[in-house]
């Protein structure tokens, strides 16, 4: 699955997130002038892991408009009491690899947007867009599980811990506040 990502999916989704930043980029340019290459590279890396997600979570397995199944958790850590069909040890795989999924999204929101630079914007952020995807998903034939709100959010405050941590650590270097935009 990693392996059909790195060579099909990573290569498709960098050339969308090129040609959806390329009228920003000219935008931007005309509006600010030329910017650090550092500044660009993350507004591109910004859109590339909105992609992703979207992709992993929306697009991937297919989307059917009218789906016989629903299914939808709205019982907090319900994994604890009761052990999904799938079995144990691959629900917690996927709650680890929900959390995972989001820390990309937790590091570069707040390098981007300044406005997200406190913990719990960057948290809040995360969990508006997942909450998001979650509701799609149920009327997609996926599953709605806040379960998945809560360990998508986690792994966004992880990775604003990150952000939080190397701006601590670079803070004063010319690159890390040309990608901040300072």
């Amino acid at each position: 699955m990693i392996i059909f990502y790195v060579l099909m999916v990573f290569p498709i989704t960098a050339v969308v997130s090129f040609l959806i930043y390329l009228p920003a980029y000219i935008y931007n340019k005309k509006k600010y002038g030329k910017r650090p290459v550092v500044r660009h590279l993350s507004i591109y890396c910004f859109i590339g892991v909105i992609l992703s997600i979207l992709y992993v979570t929306v697009f991937m397995g297919g989307i059917i408009f009218h789906p016989g199944y629903h299914f939808l958790n709205l019982v907090p850590f319900v994994w604890v009491k009761e052990t999904y069909l799938m079995g144990f040890a691959k629900m917690i795989e996927q709650l680890f690899m929900n959390a995972v999924m989001l820390v990309p999204l937790g590091f570069i929101l707040p390098v981007v947007f300044p406005s997200v630079r406190k913990w719990w914007k960057t948290a809040l952020c995360v969990m508006v867009f997942i909450f998001g995807i979650e509701t799609l998903q149920y009327f997609i034939g996926r599953s709605a599980d806040v379960d998945d709100l809560i360990m998508n959010t986690f792994g966004g405050c992880v990775g604003y811990l990150l952000f939080f941590l190397l701006n601590k650590l670079l803070g004063e270097r010319k690159w890390w506040k040309g990608a901040l935009n300072q």
